[in-house]
């Protein structure tokens, strides 16, 4: 679990005794102490200190000690217009909270003038508590992310990375190679993905080549990895192409991948697959596909963006349900005739509701495009709505960019990849705007990382707090 952030909590409002919202008598120390145990009580993991201020000058002072802290939460109870601005102009990230019959105007100029200035500040008001707490638990997703580890192995800056026959040299390596978009002549710039994602995040990128990897899978006995073969075959719907055997290689791979996160420490994994099956042992569908069930992050294709938005996502809706909800890295397919989009992928988790929820069914398949290994096809549920979203953070500034749906059922198709998870959406608007903000910045997304529930209003609010922009593809 990552260190509490630290955060200055400064309640604000006029002395006691002056004509002024929300009356002359009100009892400020009463209220600063019900709101003080109530944040303690209901965010135990995060570090509150207390500040009252009455005027800028004040304000103005708090603010020299803004590096003791990970953020701010300016909590109005009435009065003083303009006092948080030395706040917000410290460049830290801060929520603005006000009493409903306390700070409400105040909070209407100040919330407004900190947005217009691109400051990262959110808003949020204590007739609902909850909505008060859910803002300040945003501090925790940053937190988590900075202290983050991902194990990445790749070879996708390697010169000869397309020359394998299975893969032949196309317009892929010509258009994602140059230094246009993000590559460093006809290799592929992993290690400025590693540097701007330590940069933005602190998230800490580990290298591992295939043979450590495989080193590892080697390492698990096989009577263990039998146990989890027969674990995944028995719960399965039904085995389709796969031998016993070939799903034993997974379950070792999956056994061997846990055994080098736990040495590293390591919160996710991500893994270029696609094109580089060869080097593997075996097909890592499987392993992904575990790794999420229980509330971990698996990621495959070695998408660096997939993993940190899905990672993000992980942390965000464990820090508002309790539960780590595992997301579902997918290529997406438009289907305007019928107002439906595709989610489609060759690894899903059958847990979408997280480790404590309820599983859906799956069936074992091999990979669609190559048929051969193991994967995975996930009968998601219908009925829900879905948040899509990646975060471009090669962009300057980064750029989150989302859409929603609702689930309308599951395609059993043999073309493309196995999980094909349909939702009804604005797909028109959804089509006109991919792309359009993020742009030819590498790496350029087809993927998108889909998620159960209703998470635009929090993902909103986490990108103005960590300085991204955000697009809503369904909306704009």
């Amino acid at each position: 679990m990552a260190e509490k952030p630290k955060i200055l909590v400064v309640f604000q409002h006029t002395p006691k005794g002056l004509i002024d919202w929300p009356r002359s008598d009100f009892d400020y120390e009463k209220r600063i102490g019900e709101l003080t145990k109530r944040l303690e009580d209901s965010c135990p993991d995060v570090d509150f200190t207390t500040a009252v201020v009455h005027n800028m000058e004040r304000a103005k002072n708090l603010v020299k000690r803004s590096n003791e802290f990970d953020g701010f939460l300016v909590y109005l109870l009435g009065g003083l217009t303009g006092t948080p601005h030395p706040i917000f102009e410290s460049g830290k990230p801060a929520v603005l909270a006000y009493d409903l019959y306390g700070g409400a105007g105040e909070f209407l100029f100040d919330i407004g003038w900190a947005r217009a200035r691109g400051f990262p500040v959110v808003g949020a008001c204590s007739s609902n508590f909850e909505d008060v707490i859910k803002a300040v638990k945003l501090f925790r997703v940053v937190k988590r992310l900075s202290r983050a580890k991902i194990i990445l192995v790749t070879s996708k800056d390697s010169p000869d990375y397309w020359s394998v026959k299975e893969v032949p040299d196309t317009s892929f390596r010509e258009i994602y190679g140059t230094k246009k978009y993000g590559g460093s002549g006809e290799t592929f710039n992993i290690q400025g993905q590693i540097d701007r994602i330590r940069k933005l995040f602190g998230t800490e990128v580990i290298r591992m080549s295939y043979e450590e990897i495989n080193a590892y899978h080697a390492s698990i006995p096989e009577r263990e990895a039998e146990v989890l073969a027969d674990r995944w075959m028995g719960e399965a719907l039904r085995v389709v192409e796969p031998t016993r055997d070939e799903i034993v290689k997974s379950a070792r791979l999956y056994l061997g991948i846990k055994k080098a996160m736990d040495d590293k420490k390591a919160d996710a994994f991500a893994i270029d697959c696609y094109a580089q099956f060869h080097k593997l042992a075996a097909y890592p569908c499987m392993s992904l596909f575990q790794l999420n069930n229980e509330g971990l992050t698996g990621t495959c294709e070695a998408d660096l963006s997939s993993a940190m938005t899905q990672l993000l996502l992980r942390y965000l809706t464990e820090e508002m349900s309790g539960e780590p909800r595992p997301g579902f890295v997918n290529d997406p397919i438009v289907d305007p005739a019928g107002g439906r989009i595709i989610y489609a992928h060759c690894l899903a988790s059958n847990k979408c509701f997280g480790p404590g929820g309820p599983a859906n069914p799956y069936v074992i398949r091999s990979h669609a495009e190559s048929r051969a290994g193991v994967a995975v096809q996930s009968l998601l549920p219908s009925g829900n709505k879905v948040t899509s979203v990646q975060i471009h953070f090669m962009r300057e500034p980064p750029l989150m960019v989302m859409h929603q749906g609702e689930t309308v059922g599951n395609e059993d198709a043999e073309e493309a990849c196995r999980t094909k998870l349909a939702a009804k959406a604005d797909v028109d608007k959804i089509m006109g705007n991919w792309n359009r903000r993020g742009g030819w910045v590498f790496p350029a997304q087809w993927h998108r990382v889909t998620i159960f529930g209703d998470w635009r209003k929090q993902l909103t609010d986490l990108a103005i707090l960590m300085e991204m922009e955000t697009f809503e593809e369904d909306k704009n």
